[in-house]
């Protein structure tokens, strides 16, 4: 055989060595990618426990040292979900027993659920209500080992108000409090068509529009280039390893069908999930809705870096839903804020 034919065959070989290795690489990068967005976060503790340590330099962690300051009147809760894994849930009852107020709140992705408690303190400043603080499937004493992004939790969300329903009898008047991955879940719970009559509204503070859109956005962030086919092999892997699929997560998709008031909060200088997102899912929602974008806030500390506006804003917001006339108007009425300062625009 010549030798020029021979050399044709090594490089052909290694050519073809190299492909499959750089094709091996790009399929471990995608599967370590799949288990970083939907592999638990952290492992599930052996006892509910609070946080090794408690920044109190924010809102957050001063409502965090507020919760476990007053643990001894928080109740466990645990419930099965609908796939058959146990959930838990922090239960605060209301200081009078007949209270049919219930404000849920939904923490974020890594979050201790516990970071909600500065939230139960706002809302618990406003009026006398049960707080429902949800661990979210695998985070904290919830049991799973696949993150649910809202897609699962949504179902969670609805079978936690019928739990409720059936603790605190008929006629509850429930509010969906959630950020960044919770607030995703709100929005798909209160657009699921199965959420209970009692919902009366959703507070979503930092929402992604569609899952795939913030998967891209963070790759991109992180490595500087967006290779579409990549992610779609990422997908494939998701479906297969965690029969998660990843394009029905999509909160902009359902908030079409939701029937109750919306209030959407988003820091302007959100890195993580652009404020864009919830200006996304805000121009599909058809019910009475408002935006508050709080300028220089990153993500989750709209309520940090403007608490009177942040509060303000929910005021007005439980005042409309109080409002029979804002059920009269579903779809018809709308308000946006863009500056914390400047009065509010509204839009017919």
């Amino acid at each position: 055989m010549p030798l020029e034919i021979i050399i044709i065959l090594i490089i052909v070989v290694l050519l073809l060595l190299m492909a499959g290795m750089v094709a091996i690489l790009i399929y471990s990068h995608a599967v370590r990618l799949a288990y970083r967005f939907f592999g638990r976060p952290e492992a599930k503790p052996p006892y509910d426990r609070s946080p090794l340590s408690i920044d109190q330099n924010t809102i957050f962690g001063r409502g965090q040292n507020w919760f476990y300051s007053n643990r001894m009147n928080v109740l466990d809760w645990q419930m099965t979900a609908f796939d058959g894994i146990k959930l838990y849930a922090y239960f605060l009852p209301a200081a009078k027993k007949e209270t049919k107020e219930v404000v849920i709140l939904l923490h974020g992705y890594n979050d201790h659920p516990s970071v909600m408690a500065a939230f139960a303190q706002l809302h618990l400043e406003k009026r006398d209500c049960h707080i429902l603080i949800p661990h979210l499937r695998a985070h904290g004493m919830s049991d799973g080992n696949v993150v649910g992004y809202g897609l699962y939790d949504s179902q969670d969300i609805v079978m936690w108000m019928q739990y409720l329903q059936t603790r605190l009898g008929p006629d509850l008047s429930i509010i969906l409090h959630g950020r960044s991955m919770g607030a995703a879940a709100a929005i798909m719970a209160a657009g699921s068509g199965i959420a209970p009559d009692s919902l009366r509204g959703i507070i979503a503070d930092s929402s992604f529009d569609a899952l795939d859109r913030l998967m891209a956005h963070l790759y991109q962030r992180d490595h500087r280039f967006f290779v579409r086919p990549f992610l779609m092999l990422v997908r494939s892997i998701t479906m297969k390893r965690f029969g998660f699929p990843i394009e029905k997560d999509a909160p902009e998709e359902i908030a079409s069908r939701i029937e109750v008031p919306v209030l959407l909060f988003h820091g302007t200088d959100d890195e993580l999930v652009p404020s864009t997102m919830s200006d996304n899912v805000y121009n599909r929602i058809r019910a009475p809705k408002r935006i508050c974008f709080i300028e220089g806030a990153k993500h989750c500390m709209s309520y940090n870096d403007a608490p009177e506006k942040y509060s303000a804003e929910i005021d007005r917001f439980r005042e409309n839903i109080a409002d029979n006339e804002w059920q009269r108007l579903i779809g018809r009425r709308s308000a946006r804020v863009e500056e914390p300062e400047e009065e509010d625009e509204t839009e017919d």
